[in-house]
């Protein structure tokens, strides 16, 4: 009997759990099924430690997940490539270099971008936060050019939610040493911390304040020029670097492909499962489900994981899936630049030295769970 072939696009999160379970229990698929890993990063970058990484408190590979390894141990071959097209119907996935990768069964978890297509401009003058490696890759540079300004530069960061306040406060954090050089702004279309209790917006709002973060709050974003922001509202804001960190959007291909789409995500039901194409399963961001909707977040992701896994392996056996239910609520920790972190959960927040301590504690443990 041939091997069905499954196909995972993407090294996200939730993938990480496919490769844990794809080892662990080999037993079950090992002769009947024969796994490809496409992802355009062979180091996986945990969302949760980013911030930590661009303030100075993690080395790269403190931060990163490990694919390789992982993948050999799994029995899974590994590529380092995009998918950029998809025929669901035809069963067939292509990569950026034309390759193509044919499919009994395929798991996207390819995670989503800043939608900078939305705003007119600023896909050519604005810096996303994703690709992290490409982010990344800028970062460093402007560090190493840092020494040589002659003039102070404005960096703007626009994004108000807890990706774009933390890493606007590691950003300053890394550059404090700098700060006659280098002045910061925060944009935000609308409440600082918007959907965290209002007390966690209060002190985040203290803590941008202290590390010298001009806060402009209520801000719609209206057009992008070169080095200068236009508000819908009129006014505008000149900058020399600008950084964007708001929302999630989807790779366009995705709802090219064919598949049922919401908002270019692709629309699952309780199992993780494609409702228009059975033999497509995603997971992460990427992934959409109405009857539980969620913010894209890493924690979301994290959660899906083990139950995506037990799901694909399921499908080989022909067994019944098992469904994903989404927890109501999430403990968030947000980073504000130094080892100091806030805590909310519930309506409730925390803050102190604590905190920062607690959340390394968790993302430590999440990256040696997936070291080999």
């Amino acid at each position: 009997m041939s091997k069905q072939r499954l196909l995972l696009a993407g090294g996200g999160h939730s993938h990480l759990f496919v490769l844990e379970a794809l080892r662990l229990r080999a037993p079950e698929w090992r002769d009947r099924l024969e796994v490809t890993m496409v992802s355009r990063d062979l180091q996986t970058a945990y969302s949760g430690m980013l911030p930590g990484l661009v303030a100075g408190h993690y080395r790269h590979n403190e931060a990163h997940v490990n694919l390789a390894p992982l993948a050999e141990a799994a029995g899974v071959g590994l590529v380092q490539s995009s998918i950029v097209s998809l025929d669901p119907d035809g069963r067939l996935a292509v990569d950026a270099e034309g390759r193509q990768w044919p499919f009994d069964i395929l798991s996207l978890d390819i995670g989503s971008t800043p939608p900078l297509s939305q705003v007119p401009g600023a896909s050519e003058h604005a810096l996303g936060v994703k690709p992290v490696d490409l982010f990344l890759q800028e970062w460093r540079a402007f560090q190493s050019r840092a020494s040589e300004l002659v003039r102070p530069v404005h960096i703007v960061v626009v994004g108000g939610g807890a990706g774009g306040v933390e890493l606007a406060l590691a950003l300053a954090h890394r550059m404090a040493g700098r700060s006659e050089r280098v002045g910061w702004s925060l944009v935000t279309r609308g409440k600082l911390l918007a959907g965290y209790p209002a007390a966690a917006g209060r002190r985040m709002a203290r803590h941008l304040a202290k590390a010298g973060i001009a806060l402009r709050s209520g801000a719609d974003v209206a057009r992008v020029e070169e080095g200068m922001l236009y508000f819908a509202d009129g006014g505008s804001a000149a900058y020399d670097a600008l950084l964007w960190a708001t929302g999630a959007g989807a790779q366009g291909w995705v709802a090219q492909s064919g598949l049922a789409c919401l908002d270019g995500f692709v629309h699952v039901d309780s199992h993780l499962r494609s409702v228009s194409h059975p033999h497509v399963f995603a997971a992460g961001d990427i992934a959409t489900d109405p009857l539980q909707p969620r913010a894209k977040a890493g924690v979301y992701a994290v959660r899906q994981g083990p139950v995506l896994a037990d799901n694909l392996l399921r499908t080989v056996a022909g067994e019944p899936l098992a469904p994903y239910v989404a927890q109501q609520g999430h403990l968030s920790l947000v980073s504000t630049g130094p080892r100091h972190a806030l805590a909310a959960w519930r309506g409730l927040t925390w803050e102190g030295d604590w905190v920062w301590r607690w959340k390394d504690a968790i993302d430590r443990r999440f990256i040696q769970r997936f070291t080999v």
